[in-house]
């Protein structure tokens, strides 16, 4: 079908869609604002009401900030797809926000040629906050590590020259002990032989004595 007659018949419905509490429209599209991240898929519902017996054509298009389009469901296959009159929408990228509007022409009787458009749905994306978890988290495994292996290194460390520390300490006190005790022991012997000094003297006294007429 003609892309002008598409345009031509949206751009004309468009005025007239305040007044459709007046006249039932035969699509059923909700009038609501999506919210969607970037590489996401959106679904923009439409549907048909009151529409039996009526063969419909789906169309749809959209409205951006600085211009519109109708969407070329067909040649753009990998991003578009319709489920039923709904609307897919796959690999979502910050250009795909707008408002999107499902239109139908019934194309066979009864009423062959009759004209709907829905409400429209305004879908908006964002882009994707890239997550830095991962090297967040091996960044900080990393550092809690090399803090644990300095603690155990100083740990070692303090231990080891405590023990050196006490060794030192323990020759010192054993090595002053020997030097007292081998002192002593000098000044025990020579007190001792200085008593034998003196005992010697008293008996020489006492034999000269005795032996003087």
């Amino acid at each position: 079908m003609d892309q002008l007659f598409w345009f031509s018949l949206l751009l004309t419905y468009l005025p007239v869609t305040e007044s459709m509490k007046k006249e039932e429209s035969c699509l059923l599209q909700p009038n609501k604002v999506i919210w969607r991240k970037t590489g996401q898929t959106a679904v923009v519902n439409c549907t048909s009401s009151h529409c039996s017996g009526r063969p419909l054509h789906y169309e749809w298009f959209t409205f951006k900030e600085n211009f519109h389009l109708h969407l070329n469901l067909n040649s753009n296959s990998l991003k578009y797809s319709l489920d039923g009159a709904s609307l897919i929408i796959k690999s979502l990228d910050a250009n795909d926000s707008g408002i999107y509007y499902c239109a139908a022409v019934s194309s066979g009787p009864p009423g062959a040629g009759a004209q709907h458009v829905g409400l429209g749905t305004t879908l908006v994306v964002r882009e994707q906050i890239k997550t830095m978890a991962r090297p967040i988290l091996l960044w900080v495994s990393f550092v809690l590590l090399a803090i644990y292996s300095l603690a155990v290194v100083t740990l070692i460390l303090k231990k080891h020259g405590c023990n050196m520390s006490i060794c030192r300490r323990k020759c010192k006190t054993d090595k002053n002990t020997s030097t007292k005790k081998a002192q002593f022991h000098d000044v025990l012997q020579e007190m001792y032989s200085r008593r034998n000094l003196d005992k010697g003297k008293k008996t020489v006294g006492r034999n000269r004595s005795q032996a003087e007429p």
